[in-house]
Formats: structure tokens, sequence, C-alpha cells
């Protein structure tokens, strides 16, 4: 179980690694920024409810299931408002230019806001029913497909700050290695030790995390353009983690 725990959290930061590394192989653009990011958004929105809610519903009760969900939505909504986008590839359509120039002015705020992200990822990973083998994987294509356009995302922006590409790198695998140390936290420290109660609770949360993500990154794209292209994409992401369900089932 460490095993597969640990290659699947390690293909997750190597997924952001290759986003990064586009970055310097690929003329960025906004549309194609935009196609990225709804598709991660539709692959979480996806693995919430086809995958947390489902399987956290077992445990819990209807209000304990809405309570865990609203507090993974409504955490993540407080640490975009007030302090930074806790994901970069939805803040990356929202950063404008004078405070993409700043960025290294929030550079330690929005890393912050980024590992607990990246530690809520991990948690998905690990706190799942072992034997729930459909959920695992899918919610582990989720994570991944979605931490491809992050890396992108964050690299772009610390890019377009004058950062180094060394450092760039640099950057983006410690935040993305917080995803193993939230994995083998959620494997060692809480899934043997706690309640199925409270293993769902963290799954709602996750979940309500995930929803988060996707409805402020679609919607943030579709006030704007591209309004096709976003909704395409969108449903492409939540058709794959759908069908990743059905053929695992």
């Amino acid at each position: 179980m460490a095993t597969d725990i640990l290659i699947k959290s390690s293909v997750t930061v190597l997924s952001a690694l290759a986003g990064a590394g586009l970055l310097f192989l690929i003329k960025l653009d906004h549309k194609k920024l935009c196609a990225l990011i709804s598709f991660s958004a539709g692959a979480l929105l996806g693995a919430a409810a086809f995958t947390l809610i489902p399987e956290s519903s077992q445990s819990l009760s209807l209000i304990e299931l809405l309570f865990g969900v609203a507090s993974g939505y409504f955490l993540f909504w407080f640490i975009s408002k007030y302090f930074a986008h806790v994901c970069p590839a939805c803040a990356a359509s929202h950063f404008d230019e004078q405070t993409t120039k700043k960025f290294s002015e929030i550079v330690l705020t929005l890393l912050t806001a980024l590992s607990i992200h990246s530690f809520m990822d991990g948690l998905a990973l690990s706190t799942g029913n072992i034997e729930a083998h459909v959920q695992h994987e899918s919610v582990f294509a989720a994570i991944t497909t979605h931490k491809f356009p992050e890396g992108l995302a964050l690299a772009a922006l610390m890019f377009s700050s004058n950062y180094s590409k060394q450092k760039i790198i640099i950057y983006v695998l410690l935040v993305e290695l917080v995803t193993v140390a939230g994995a083998f936290t959620g494997l060692y420290l809480l899934k043997e030790s706690f309640s199925p109660v409270l293993m769902g609770m963290i799954m709602a949360h996750v979940a309500g995390g995930f929803i988060y993500l996707a409805i402020h990154a679609v919607l943030g794209e579709m006030l704007r353009n591209h309004k096709n292209l976003v909704l395409g994409s969108f449903a492409a992401g939540v058709l794959i983690i759908f069908s990743v369900f059905m053929l695992m089932g």
C-alpha cells in the first residue's frame, strides 16, 4: 500500500513538473491555458461527484456530508479571497500584469496556499476505502490531470516575474512534494487511527475544495472569453473521470 501511494503521489509531482517544463517548449497564450484550466477543473469536479462524495456518504449522515463539503469549499474561498489564489491554474487568469510583476512580493503567501492545496491532494490519494479501487484510480487521475496545468500556470507567473528556469523548477518541485507528505500523513497518521466517520469528513472536505476550484476556474473564464472552449474542455474533463469510473467498475 505504501509503495502504491508513493508511486501515485510521485506521478502527480512529475505531472506538475511536466507542466512547468512545457512552458519552456511552447509559446503559452491565454487560450491554451484557458483550455488546460477548464479541463482540469472538469476532472476535479468529476472526482468529487463520482468518487469522493459517494464514498463519504457511506459513513456520513447527510448533514455531516454537507458540513464536510462546505468546510473544504469555504476554506479555499477564504484563502483565495484574503491571501492568495489556492490554485495557480485558476489564479493565472485573475492575476493582472501589475500583480504578476510583483509576484516576488507575495511568493511566500502564494506558496503557502499552494502547499495547503497540495497537502489536501495528498490526503485525497490515501484516505479512501482500500477496497474502493475505482475511487482511488479516478481520484488519482483527477489529481494528476490537475497538476499539469497547475505546474504550467505557476511556472508562467514566475517566468513573467523574471525567475530563472532553475528557480522555477525548484519552487514547483518543493510545492508539489507536499502532495507526497499529505499522502503519507493520510496513510500512517490518519487512516489507521481515525474512525470511518472522520475519514468520511476528510474526503468530503477534499471534495468541497475540488468543487470550489472547479467552479471558480470555469466561471472565472466563462465571464471573460472563450466560452465554448471553456465548456468543451470542462465537459471533457468530467467525461474523462466518469469514463475511468465506469471502465474500472
